[in-house]
């Protein structure tokens, strides 16, 4: 919305450290902060003179684990965001401008009261999502002596008494937290209204920075470089040293991690599985999410609150939950999908539905029904005003759902780490496999 430089970039950035998995994230970071060899204590050292057990960062903190996982959810606020905007037009942001108000006044004024419910989706979101994810914790929290929810699940489940019950209990907590902020976002939305009436010709023109467009730039980058240059910088490297920690010269380069990865049957297989699940998750998602969101949104049938409901409770439930309830399910008769790919299809689409979902309902709060009202008085069918009307204005929104579903589900770990079998094991779970070995370098090739 505005003429920050370089634009186009910051949201290729944002996209692709969405990609980036958080497990890769967290292997990068320890590379780079860890407190003994991480690169960065490592030069911090060699410049200051500092003993060898002084170190500047320690990533295997709470702080440290607390950074990381907001780098990895700042772009799914991003992305939603992004779509609640390409449907607002410039007009009313031009008319404040006339009428004497600033950029800042503006933005606060018009845009973000626009945008609310997107922004509102993008809270429930990322606070589900750093509550229940399990890898970066499993990565940064458990070498620090310390446990969250999630992974105190996963010790629960491999306790020798395999108490599931008692894993089972964690999750409510994260169930009624869910629960609340949905609550809190109707409440804080009401019966207001943040659509605007128009259409394909709604244009967006930027709103003027001046001499502070370098220094939004210079905000907005930070995170992006936290997340996908040092990261990408830290893996890349590595995957091509024979130690990550024997330093920057020829005699420790190798290309044997890249050969071992392209020649070994496993990883192969691996990577076609998460390729075919993301696209048929994505798929099939998108077009629940979407047809659910517009029932919802147009009241079209009894109980459609219930059904709005049901989609976005999943989220709050932590993958490794969802996998033992999977795995219940689907190990006995009269339906076997364990061992098969359809079992982690179900876990894939149960997980990232609600994503897809809140980015649906939000695309849709902007498009006003008084436009498909006027073709139904027309004498236009409601399938008629859905693919003539609603459809060519709810497109990006549902893109938007299928890249949120198909992104995630390529990394997705905390269900497949218990629900994979030899035919059905998944990147993800062959990373994190290599990482509990050790293998930082296989890992980053």
């Amino acid at each position: 919305r505005t003429d920050i430089p370089f634009a186009a970039t910051i949201r290729t950035g944002a996209l692709l450290s969405f990609v980036t998995p958080p497990f890769l994230g967290a292997s990068a970071w320890v590379i780079l902060a860890g407190p003994n060899e991480g690169w960065l204590n490592l030069m911090f050292r060699s410049f200051s003179g500092a003993s060898p057990d002084t170190h500047l960062f320690n990533i295997f903190t709470m702080p440290g684990l607390i950074f990381v996982m907001a780098l990895y959810v700042i772009p799914l606020v991003f992305i939603i965001a992004l779509s609640g905007l390409n449907n607002i037009s410039s007009d009313l942001e031009d008319a404040s401008n006339i009428a004497g108000a600033g950029t800042l006044s503006t933005m606060v004024g018009v845009t973000l009261p626009l945008v609310l419910p997107a922004l509102f989706a993008g809270l429930i979101l990322a606070s589900l999502e750093a509550m229940i994810i399990f890898s970066t914790p499993a990565m940064l929290a458990i070498p620090a002596g310390q446990h969250v929810m999630t992974t105190q699940i996963r010790a629960l489940m491999q306790s020798d008494d395999y108490q599931v019950g008692l894993a089972a209990a964690f999750a409510l907590p994260m169930l009624i937290a869910a629960i609340c902020l949905i609550w809190m976002r109707r409440k804080a939305l009401g019966r207001r209204g943040y659509a605007t009436i128009g259409g394909k010709g709604a244009r967006r023109r930027p709103q003027k920075l001046g001499r502070y467009r370098w220094i939004v730039f210079a905000l907005c980058f930070a995170p992006l470089g936290c997340s996908l240059l040092l990261p990408a910088f830290a893996l890349g490297m590595t995957s091509v040293m024979k130690t990550y920690t024997g330093g920057f010269h020829f005699a420790n380069l190798t290309l044997e991690h890249y050969r071992f990865i392209l020649t070994n049957d496993a990883v192969g297989l691996s990577i076609w599985n998460t390729l075919l699940l993301g696209a048929m998750a994505a798929t099939v998602g998108t077009i629940l999410a979407g047809t659910i969101a517009y029932i919802s949104q147009r009241r079209l049938v009894r109980g459609y609150q219930l059904m709005s409901f049901l989609a976005t409770v999943p989220i709050a439930i932590p993958g490794i939950v969802l996998a033992i309830g999977l795995f219940a399910a689907y190990t006995r008769e009269p339906i076997v999908l364990y061992g098969t790919l359809w079992i982690l299809f179900i876990a894939y689409v149960t997980k990232y539905l609600p994503i897809a979902f809140q980015t649906s309902n939000a695309a849709l709060m902007s498009i006003h029904p008084e436009l498909e009202e006027g073709a139904r008085i027309l004498g236009a069918n409601r399938l008629a005003v859905f693919a003539g009307i609603t459809r060519p204005l709810f497109r990006a929104g549902l893109i938007a759902s299928w890249i949120l579903i198909f992104m995630p589900s390529i990394r997705e770990l905390s269900s497949s780490v218990l629900l994979w079998t030899t035919k059905t094991k998944v990147i993800s779970v062959v990373i994190f496999d290599f990482y509990e070995e050790g293998r930082l370098d296989i890992v980053s090739a």
